[in-house]
């Protein structure tokens, strides 16, 4: 088995331990959503399941309430080795000149939307993140990185990014942003894509820290596409 085989078949085990969890987190999100800036308890929850596998978690970080930092602590006490927070998925540069290594934040969402609970699917967003983060082989270290919950398309003005879809396996005229579509989130079909989905989180994580040439790419083709929007001063 090669190098990359064997982080992936790692990863697809650990998560398969960890299914019942993610499951249970995704179900326990929808049933009690939270609108954004007021998930108490959606961040506990989070924070709680982070805990209990080892990892360090601040709650009301970035001057948020409800946002919240993971990660596990560096094995020589250096670096910690990988984070999640607040916000959508995106690669992340190290702002530390000192460290040369390569750096990622593996990012959740776990706010609803008023009256019609979790249509958006942050439920198994943030099942998704939290997942992928337990079973990511760690990296050598991780800069800081959080804020107000945001749109995939503001973070894409800043760094590279991906956004891919998930399908939760329903019918094909059910949309996001529908009460129809909250309930497609705790269905089974929807609990396995969450599984499936860390382990490719997970997988693209460990291909951006282990391939320089990958991150090159990327880091090409976004500079070739206009590089960091800043605003207009």
């Amino acid at each position: 088995m090669t190098g990359a085989a064997s982080v992936d078949a790692e990863v697809a085990a650990t998560l398969e331990t960890l299914r019942p969890e993610l499951a249970r987190l995704a179900r326990e999100l929808y049933d009690e959503p939270e609108i954004g800036f007021a998930e108490h308890a959606s961040a506990a929850r989070l924070a709680a399941l982070l805990t209990s596998h080892g990892a360090e978690v601040e709650v009301g970080v970035f001057g948020l309430p409800t946002a919240l930092r993971a990660t596990f602590p560096a094995a020589d006490g250096g670096a910690p080795a990988a984070e999640t927070s607040d916000v959508e998925a995106s690669d992340v540069e190290a702002s530390d000149p000192e460290a040369s290594a390569p750096h990622f934040a593996i990012i959740a969402e776990y706010d609803a939307l008023p009256g019609i609970g979790r249509a958006c699917g942050h439920n198994i967003i943030a099942g998704v993140a939290v997942g992928a983060f337990l079973a990511a082989p760690p990296p050598p270290a991780v800069v800081p990185q959080g804020g107000p919950s945001t749109d995939m398309g503001n973070v894409s003005r800043i760094v590279p990014s991906i956004h891919p879809s998930i399908g939760l396996g329903g019918p094909d005229d059910v949309f996001p942003h529908n009460a129809d579509f909250a309930d497609l989130t705790v269905l089974s079909p929807a609990l396995d894509a969450l599984v499936d989905v860390a382990a490719a989180l997970a997988a693209t994580a460990v291909d951006d820290v282990a391939d320089p040439d990958l991150r090159a790419a990327a880091a090409a083709e976004f500079e070739a596409s206009g590089g960091p929007f800043r605003g207009e001063s």
